[in-house]
């Protein structure tokens, strides 16, 4: 027996716990596995993928936050292929393969065919089918609905801050270290390169960030440029390299997770290199500045 949850569940903000911290406890108390069905990508980004800002989380990531919050089992699901199915064929398709005994949704929830199916008609079904239904209604920060689509906002305005607030952790940039041109450390500025995980992801607002990380347990502080580097390239990759203040580490090959907690400035094309190195100098000062006021504990 299952109690289930469904969604996107992109980013695992403070909405998506509250709903299933609820769920949790609800399926502790009646014997039954807390488990998440979990669509790859959202329906705004199928049907209309060129205005979609991105993802702020991988399926994989999701995954691991919805089990640290206490979920079972963490279900991955393309929405494409459900996408047609009746609402009746979808709720079957629950009860039969799941053994679902209740269901935990937003109040925004829809499903079947065209999207018709919505939370009163899942009601209906639960009252006619056996299973019992909980809509979780609008999660509301001052006037403002927590959403993943709020969140995405703060990231492409380079508001990294506000999407801390309200996803209820640092947004994070992850992936292998790889080895580049190491412009960086001839200018004495070193960073590791970082190959994001997955595709589809959302690309923050180009410029530096004050991140933090953990290196071999050792919490340590940089200052990140994210963008097309216009003073060296010309190609207009995005890129994501990290300098750390207090030490050159050996990173390459090895996963990093970075978690973005201020904007410092947009990124900028410099005259030469001696112009870039003196911007990096700076934003280092004041990312030094930043971290002494112990803001960040």
């Amino acid at each position: 027996m299952r109690a289930v949850t469904i969604g996107v569940f992109d980013g695992v903000h403070l909405g998506h716990a509250y709903m299933v911290k609820k769920m949790i406890q609800y399926a502790n108390d009646h014997g039954q596995i807390p488990t998440a069905i979990v669509f790859e990508m959202p329906y705004e980004a199928i049907i209309n993928p060129q205005n979609f800002d991105g993802l702020l989380t991988t399926p994989a990531e999701r995954s691991e936050l919805l089990k640290n919050l206490g979920i079972r089992d963490v279900i991955i699901q393309d929405l494409k292929s459900i996408a047609n199915m009746r609402e009746k064929d979808y709720v079957d398709l629950l009860l039969k393969a799941y053994d679902m005994k209740s269901i935990y949704v937003g109040y925004d929830f829809k499903f079947g065919k065209h999207a018709q199916g919505d939370v009163e008609l899942l009601k209906k079904m639960g009252e006619m089918r056996g299973f019992t239904v909980d809509v979780t209604p609008k999660i509301l920060d001052g006037d403002m609905r927590i959403s993943s689509s709020l969140i995405r906002r703060q990231i492409k305005d380079g508001r990294p801050d506000m999407a801390h607030h309200f996803i209820g952790r640092p947004f994070t940039i992850s992936g292998v270290v790889f080895k580049e041109r190491g412009i960086g450390s001839k200018i004495g500025f070193p960073t590791a390169n970082i190959l994001r995980d997955g595709s589809n992801l959302i690309v923050p607002k180009y410029g530096v960030y004050l991140v933090r990380s953990t290196i071999d347990g050792e919490v340590v502080y940089g200052v990140m440029g994210i963008g097309v580097r216009p003073t060296t390239d010309i190609d207009g990759e995005v890129t994501y390299e990290v300098h750390f203040l207090d030490g050159n580490y050996q990173l390459v090959g090895k996963r990093l997770k970075v978690e973005l907690m201020e904007f410092l400035r947009p990124e900028m094309k410099f005259a030469n290199l001696e112009a870039l190195k003196n911007a990096i100098k700076a934003d280092v000062n004041m990312a030094q500045e930043m971290i002494s006021q112990n803001k960040y504990g």
